[in-house]
């Protein structure tokens, strides 16, 4: 009688199966039920999503592309080495929209990308790794919202959708309307008593559980620029922080947040001159460090409006151009080389993400089943 093979304690089991990659555990769900259960759990999830990020030898953030067509993702460290079809990827969107609709991206979380149909209007959060989404729908209408935001509150261990808007056009002397839904609970709730003292606009940018947004804040006739952030914990607006080195009536600048990995990141465009800043020390005035500066004259278009979308290991940058083309840009060589994306419209949404199984729809508690 052949001897029987040992099995291995769950625990080893979830070890291993939480050092491999996303593409891969999607596929191993369907190797028993015990182990769909398994990778399916959230605190599997939020165990491989931490082994991930302290991953620092392989790439596991992309670029997401959302157009009129299928979205794609692209692998920026791979892209600069390979051949297109090699490191980027067709995405199928989890539900079907009228061609030209607007989605405009929200932010990405831990791998949740969180976008608005305006045309509709609904909120839709997906795993473009796992392909699980969630649809919400708006209380009121989306045009009458100034801001929005998505993160990740670490107090609740849950994530929140952020929706405000002020009554004045400047924001200084009215309440701010802010409205926060959160994924356990499935419900919008209003925020009271709220000001915020100047006017926010657009998406906010999450980087350590706070969204972030940009402003000129008028003070004695005079123009500053200022960061305004919104603690997702507390749901409440931080004191404003100054962005200290920066020339505050030069409106020439054109300045924006951005977040790279972990980082929070301002990124400017003075005519050709492309600069980006990293806050190493979070919420400190001098903690602005400059790691990047280049002449865009080698990019093409680089004299109009253009977005920072990632900076790779080896410092090849890559550019979103007014919603209209991606260019790869490698400042040592200086040489650019544009991605060519199929679409029927005039433009794209883009955020980056990182890889993982966090789900948008199993959000609940719970012990990790054994194998």
């Amino acid at each position: 009688m052949p001897e029987k093979i040992p099995k291995l304690p769950s625990e080893i089991i979830s070890e291993i199966l939480s050092r491999l990659p996303v593409r891969c555990l999607v596929r191993f769900k369907c190797v028993s039920k015990p182990w769909r259960s398994l990778i399916s759990h959230p605190e599997f999830a939020e165990n491989h999503l931490k082994r991930t990020k302290e991953d620092t030898n392989a790439n596991h953030y992309k670029i997401f592309l959302s157009t009129d067509l299928d979205p794609l993702s692209i692998d920026p460290e791979a892209y600069f080495d390979a051949d297109d079809n090699l490191s980027t990827t067709q995405l199928k969107f989890p539900v079907s929209y009228p061609a030209y609709s607007y989605i405009e991206i929200l932010g990405s979380c831990n791998g949740l990308v969180c976008g608005l149909f305006h045309d509709n209007p609904l909120i839709h959060i997906w795993n473009p790794s796992t392909r699980e989404s969630r649809e919400l729908a708006i209380p009121g209408s989306s045009e009458d919202v100034a801001f929005y935001g998505f993160g990740y509150d670490v107090k609740l261990d849950d994530y929140k959708i952020v929706k405000g808007s002020t009554n004045s056009t400047d924001g200084s002397n009215s309440e701010t309307e802010v409205e926060v839904f959160t994924l356990k609970s499935n419900k919008w709730r209003t925020i009271q008593d709220l000001r915020c003292g100047v006017l926010l606009e657009g998406p906010g940018t999450l980087a350590n559980g706070a969204l972030h947004w940009l402003v000129r804040q008028e003070n004695g006739g005079s123009k500053k620029r200022v960061m305004v952030s919104f603690d997702l914990s507390e749901e409440k607006f931080l004191e404003m922080t100054p962005l200290r080195g920066l020339t505050e009536d030069d409106s020439s600048w054109d300045l924006e947040l951005k977040v790279l990995g972990d980082w929070l990141c301002l990124y400017s465009h003075y005519g050709l001159i492309c600069e980006a800043w990293i806050m190493k020390e979070y919420s400190s005035e001098a903690s602005w460090t400059r790691f990047l500066r280049f002449n865009g004259e080698s990019i093409p278009g680089g004299k109009y409006w253009f977005r920072l979308l990632w900076v790779t290991k080896n410092g090849n940058v890559f550019y979103d151009l007014d919603g209209r083309e991606v260019v790869f840009y490698n400042p040592d060589e200086d040489t650019a080389r544009p991605f060519i994306i199929y679409h029927e419209g005039d433009w794209f949404e883009s955020t980056a993400y990182i890889e993982s199984l966090v789900s948008p729809n199993n959000i609940s508690d719970g012990l990790l089943p054994n194998i």
